[in-house]
């Protein structure tokens, strides 16, 4: 494979991640069925996202961040 053709299928990953990070985010049946890793990591980003909903903070994130899962 070369270079380019690597980093399409990067930018595929990422992109299917991100869909699948945003689905258990809006569907919580789905969540509860989850992985334990996935449910921790949301319950992470939880419990982070307390600390950024605080107007002294700034604006919270509507996305799932960019760490790893």
């Amino acid at each position: 494979m070369n270079a380019e053709r690597n980093l399409g299928l990067l930018r595929e990953i990422e992109a299917n991640r991100w869909f699948l990070l945003m689905a258990y985010r809006d569907n919580p049946a789905l969540l509860a069925r989850a992985e334990p890793r996935i449910r921790d990591w949301f319950a992470l980003q939880g419990q982070s996202r307390s600390t950024t909903d605080d107007p002294q903070n700034g604006a919270a994130r509507s996305e799932p961040s960019e760490s790893h899962v």
